[in-house]
């Protein structure tokens, strides 16, 4: 039973004065002033709330009588300021829980206006302390103030709008503004009262102004109207992304839950419902959320039916006796409607922003695809005399949404589907149509491209089966990466060659008496490699590091089928009839002497024939003589020149050694060599990779042809997205792919070799002399000047030039001036690099040790020959690009001799490859190449198998200069914002000219 009180403590939000309370006399409902009101009627702390306020203040008050008669009055009150207004119902909020502070009388004193204005008291609290407010600016008295308001989320408007939809009549009618009043005015005091402090508390530094205001209340200084516009922006911002609609499709109900329902199983139903920032949709239900949210809701689904027509709520009923939950915008459809629907209006709403959501269950299910493949005559797989890029074999399609395999019928009704959208065995489930649409693509082009003489293929329609060759399903793997990778199965070494597994280790041979050496255990499986390689007409990349023996690997390859083919032979045979064809080795003229003394070290038995040099021989001479060869040797430029007359020549095999040499495949060489016909081709190099992608491609390009597509297809698909994106997933899907064809073995992996001594390098780091110093920064000075004045092609030969003669500088002083001039001048050095080379070389000297040093320019290497042969009282050989090849020969005989020279001065370019110099263990970079992988190919003319010392490596780079600001950067020391860091110096020229002239300002000793 409710009690009945004679006195109620009413309550008011009035617009501007904010709360005021006022008491009414139940009997007769008089208006009265607190000393009309007999001692503890109301609570003790509403009672001392009320001794403060004199009530002489009056309002006017719409009321009305019990009787129904509205009637309008001034009434005395005790009003409160908006700060005061928070502090006393903070102090009446007790009322709201069932407090021993006041009896259920007194509670029953406080009237249900009073009650409701405590409650939203409290509810903006939480509000506030959960930090679920924005910023607002208020014009007052011709000023701006910054003050807090209510978000505008989708929870904050439905309480508002729950709240005032339960207002007593009372508060309403007095206050048309009372929503915005409680969000705007009641709000702001309430986060003024609880951050006051930090307006008390000491700091180390001033508050911001607008922050200083916002928390005090005060007017801002300046930038009103920006101020305003950028807060108004902000706040609709927010607003757009925290009022969503949002479209979701739920599938039919399932048969068990039909009852004598069954046309229910054909009706989806498309929720509209409503979110706010990332919480979960709910049912739009106008009723239930205030008028601002319903007009922005109502908003956005006229643009959704501008875009898909099918939402329209007014099109569709449920089916009776289901969907008892529908919210007020749900649809409707049937299959057909819905497929239509996720074909075009899903994805067109999606970029139209709007959310559409899938059932969750398509969300998970991912299409892929993998072929099957059998050799055509071996049903359990291919055998070695099968494999081979043009080889045909049967293929079969398979495709799974999630876990499920499909069958025919299946994938073809899938394939069909605009949508993705099928039923899969009683369940519903969504595909990736993209990733369907190139799945058929795919089965489309590996299908016409077999459309001719394929005896073995079955026509399906769709080509879920067929034949065709490894080169053409290799494309199709190629293709695929990186959107939807096809998993290939079968045969190991067919989804080996297609990418799809590691490659499977071939079978041993035997290697024959005629090699003369004893092969280490990895050059064993090289041989191995090479031979199935070979057998199966696949080219082959040995990429084995410098030092390996890769030589001596294919001279073993050699012998091994040579002694196969006479094995093999039958009894009347003569040698002629079971020979093997000539394999031709096309190599640096450096080396091609080094390949004849190997041959002959190695494999004495094979015939060899070196054409190269002037006195080579010609036409018929040089065809009879090459074919009734095994092995024939040239260089990269004798090739350029008779590649003509050599492709008349039988080749069984073509070998490029040191293959790097053919990475720009615009070259003449390149263009050669690709020209000679063969049956098998085999690239050696132990840099595949120099700078760029490309040149791997170059190489694998040669050896078999098309195995990673155009130099366009490859640069697009796989280059851009590792070298420029970083894809790992790209760059994984190339080693794959590149896997089977590239054997590539470190000497630094303890499991390859046990036995080489240590690698040590050192960056040795020189002061310029002060004539260097000088010429330095005059060269500085005038580039700077030419720089303002030079654009495009002409700056970046400026720049290269630039870091030519930078290097020459830092070299010697004669080296830039090019005059004659002596090295030393009265017996002082006139180059701080000169002077540390003396200094490496004497104690070389002095411990029995012997020096290889590099530059990259010949002019240097002449400056520095005749000085250190004086001082060394010895003749130092100067290996270069311009030294014929007999007498290469010798210097490199020379060298290796115990008692050879104690140094050796060789060009980066001539001398960088295929040496071997193992009588010395010091390395000496004067200039740097800055490209890591064409410096290590120099150091490896020491640093290889037959060494038996420890390796010191030296580079040189030059205090204070552009070479020391290179270096620092390679190490992370100091970064320039926005480039690129590559090796080799091409980066150097997309710099700006500010950077440019930052990277070589002297910063040495005066």
């Amino acid at each position: 039973m409710s009690l009945m009180a004679s006195y109620l403590l009413h309550g008011l939000w009035l617009p501007v004065s904010g709360l005021s309370l006022w008491i009414e006399r139940v009997d007769g409902h008089k208006i009265v002033t607190p000393q009309a009101v007999p001692e503890g009627t109301f609570p003790s702390a509403v009672d001392a709330l009320l001794a403060n306020k004199s009530f002489r203040n009056r309002a006017r008050v719409s009321l009305r009588t019990p009787k129904g008669k509205d009637v309008s009055l001034m009434a005395p009150m005790a009003m409160f300021a908006p700060d005061e207004s928070v502090v006393a119902l903070s102090q009446l909020s007790f009322l709201d829980d069932r407090s021993p502070a006041a009896s259920a009388e007194q509670r029953a004193a406080i009237a249900p206006d009073l009650m409701w204005l405590i409650r939203a008291y409290r509810g903006l609290t939480r509000f506030v302390r959960a930090g679920r407010v924005t910023m607002r600016l208020s014009y007052q008295g011709g000023e701006w103030f910054p003050m807090w308001q209510l978000a505008s989320g989708l929870g904050e408007r439905g309480w508002l709008a729950e709240m005032i939809s339960a207002a007593p009549g009372i508060l309403t009618i007095n206050n048309r503004s009372l929503s915005e009043d409680l969000a705007d005015e009641l709000t702001h005091w309430i986060a003024f009262a609880d951050l006051k402090h930090l307006t008390e508390e000491s700091r180390p530094y001033p508050w911001h102004d607008f922050a200083q205001a916002l928390l005090t209340t005060t007017p801002i200084k300046r930038g009103k109207a920006q101020l305003l516009r950028g807060l108004n922006e902000w706040k609709d911002s927010i607003t757009s992304v925290d009022l969503q609609l949002v479209l979701i499709v739920e599938e039919p109900p399932r048969n068990a839950a039909l009852g004598d329902n069954p046309a229910a199983d054909n009706t989806w139903r498309i929720r509209c419902g409503v979110r706010s920032g990332t919480a979960s949709p709910r049912p739009v239900r106008l009723d239930e959320l205030d008028r601002g949210s319903v007009e922005k809701l109502r908003d956005a689904l006229t643009r959704a039916l501008t875009i898909a027509p099918a939402l329209n709520p007014a099109r569709s009923l449920p089916p009776t006796g289901y969907y008892a939950d529908a919210g007020d915008w749900d649809v409707f459809v049937s299959t057909d409607t819905l497929v239509d629907f996720i074909s075009h209006g899903a994805e067109a709403l999606r970029k139209a922003g709007f959310s559409v959501m899938l059932p969750k269950a398509w969300a998970q299910l991912e299409t892929t695809a993998k072929v099957d493949t059998r050799s055509l005559d071996d049903a359990e797989g291919a055998t070695k005399a099968h494999i081979g890029l043009e080889k045909l074999v049967e293929y079969d399609w398979r495709i799974s949404v999630g876990d499920t395999e499909l069958t025919e019928e299946e994938m073809t009704e899938l394939v069909n589907s605009k949508s993705g959208l099928i039923k899969l065995r009683g369940d519903w489930v969504m595909a990736d149509t993209q990733a369907v649409g190139r799945i058929a693509q795919y089965m489309k082009e590996l299908q016409k491209s077999r459309e001719k003489g394929d005896a073995g293929k079955r026509e399906d329609g769709l080509g879920l089966s067929g034949t065709a060759s490894m080169s053409e399903l290799r494309e199709l793997a190629l293709e695929s990466a990186g959107k939807d990778p096809i998993e290939f199965t079968g045969s190991t070494w067919h989804a080996s060659l297609l990418g799809g597994m590691e490659t499977p280790a071939p079978e041993r041979v035997d290697i024959p008496d005629t090699v003369r050496a004893e092969l280490r255990p990895y050059q064993r499986r090289g041989v191995d490699w090479l031979y199935w390689m070979s057998s199966n007409n696949i080219g082959a990349v040995l990429a084995d590091d410098m030092g390996l023996g890769k030589t001596l690997q294919l001279l073993s390859l050699l012998a091994v089928e040579r002694a196969e083919a006479k094995a093999n032979a039958a009894p009347d045979e003569l040698p002629e009839d079971y020979r093997v064809g000539p394999t031709l080795v096309v190599a640096p003229t450096s080396v091609v002497g080094n390949w004849a003394r190997e041959a002959d070290k190695f494999v004495p038995s094979l015939k060899v024939l070196v054409h190269h040099g002037t006195n080579r021989l010609k036409d018929d001479d040089l065809l009879t003589v090459a074919n009734a060869a095994d092995l024939v040797i040239t260089s990269y430029g004798t090739i350029g020149r008779d590649f003509t007359l050599l492709g008349q020549v039988e080749w069984d095999r073509v070998v490029l050694d040191e293959a790097q040499a053919i990475k720009n495949s615009g070259t003449r060489s390149s263009k050669a060599v690709r020209s000679l016909p063969s049956r098998h081709r085999l690239a050696l190099t132990g840099t595949p990779i120099e700078n760029r992608l490309s040149e791997m491609r170059s190489i694998l390009d040669f050896v078999n042809p098309g195995v990673l597509g155009s130099a366009s297809f490859f640069r697009n698909h796989f280059a851009k997205a590792i070298e420029r994106e970083d894809n790992e997933e790209m760059a994984e899907k190339l080693r794959q792919l590149t896997g089977p064809f590239i054997l590539r073995r470190l000497k630094t992996d303890p499991n390859i070799i046990d036995d080489l001594p240590e690698k040590t390098e050192q960056i040795l780091s020189v002061s310029l002399t002060s004539e260097q110093a000088a010429l330095y920064k005059a060269l500085v000075q005038d580039v700077e000047r030419r720089l303002e004045e030079t654009e495009g092609i002409a700056r970046r030969g400026l720049v290269l030039a630039t870091l030519t003669r930078i290097k020459q500088i830092c070299n010697h002083p004669a080296h830039y001036l090019g005059d004659d001039s002596p090295v030393t001048i009265k017996g002082k050095h006139r180059s701080g690099k000169v002077a540390e080379l003396m200094r490496i070389v004497s104690q070389a000297v002095e411990n029995g040790e012997r020096v290889l040093i590099f530059t990259q320019y010949k002019a240097f290497g002449a400056i520095l020959q005749p000085y250190l042969s004086e001082q060394l009282g010895r003749e130092v050989p100067f290996l270069h690009g311009g030294v014929t090849k007999a007498r290469r020969d010798s210097m490199v005989t020379e060298f290796q001799h115990a008692d050879g020279p104690p140094a050796m001065l060789l060009s980066l370019k001539a001398g960088g490859t295929g040496l071997n110099l193992t009588a010395a263990n010091v390395v000496v970079h004067m200039d740097r190449w800055w490209n890591p992988a064409v410096e290590n190919q120099a150091t490896d003319r020491a640093f290889r198998i037959g060494q038996n010392k420890n390796v010191q490596v030296y580079k040189m780079i030059t205090e204070g200069t552009l070479e020391e600001s290179i270096q620092d950067i390679l190490d992370g020391k100091t970064k320039l914002a926005g480039s690129v860091v590559g090796e080799g110096e091409g980066w150097i020229t997309e710099l700006d000219s500010e950077d440019f002239a930052l990277l070589m300002s002297y910063r040495g000793k005066e």
